[in-house]
């Protein structure tokens, strides 16, 4: 008797799952669209803007990471060469693509340090013109030491682009093939 009970409810169970899936695969019901993201956009939860683009914040034209500068209105962008010590941070546009010259020699980058902030002068590379500068680099040991020594480190900048100051931050990601501790102790 209780397998036929146990069979029966199986039987039950089965038939009602099936019926329930048939009802699934008919008409939406309603007007029916794929999600698009030029037009389906979410406001942000602190500002209440709608952030729609036609770019992400992954790399940049010189394949390094973008860092948002204001709302939208400018972007940096970090490009890291490990094994030079060098780093270079290009000013670009609201589309994260065109180059922004200004009117600097150099920007300083701001570290943590042990007792007080460590200031680093990232010199304006050459190639733009009217003596004005759209990247900035410095090749510094101790700048890459600063953020393999604590991995949460953020670097801060301030820029002036059109008269309007932002402040950009780097975080140097450790995301590369390198070993960072076989690399300090070579030069111990």
């Amino acid at each position: 008797m209780r397998t036929q009970t146990g069979m029966w409810l199986l039987s039950a169970s089965v038939m009602l799952g099936l019926s329930g899936l048939a009802g699934c695969g008919g008409d939406k019901g309603g007007e029916y669209r794929s999600f698009d993201k030029g037009k389906d956009a979410a406001p942000d939860a602190e500002t209440g803007k709608v952030h729609t683009h036609d770019h992400d914040h992954g790399h940049g034209p010189h394949e390094g990471e973008l860092i948002e500068l204001g709302e939208e209105e400018f972007h940096a962008e970090v490009v890291v060469d490990e094994n030079k010590y060098k780093l270079t941070l290009y000013l670009l546009g609201a589309d994260a693509k065109t180059a922004v010259a200004i009117d600097a020699k150099e920007l300083t980058l701001e570290m943590p340090g042990k007792d007080a902030p460590v200031k680093y002068a990232l010199k304006a590379g050459p190639g733009d013109a009217d003596g004005k500068a759209s990247h900035f680099e410095i090749t510094s040991e101790a700048l890459f030491d600063a953020f393999h020594e604590n991995s949460k480190a953020v670097g801060k900048f301030n820029v002036s682009i059109g008269g309007k100051e932002f402040t950009g931050e780097i975080k140097h990601s450790h995301d590369d093939d390198h070993d960072h501790d076989q690399k300090h102790e070579e030069k111990k």
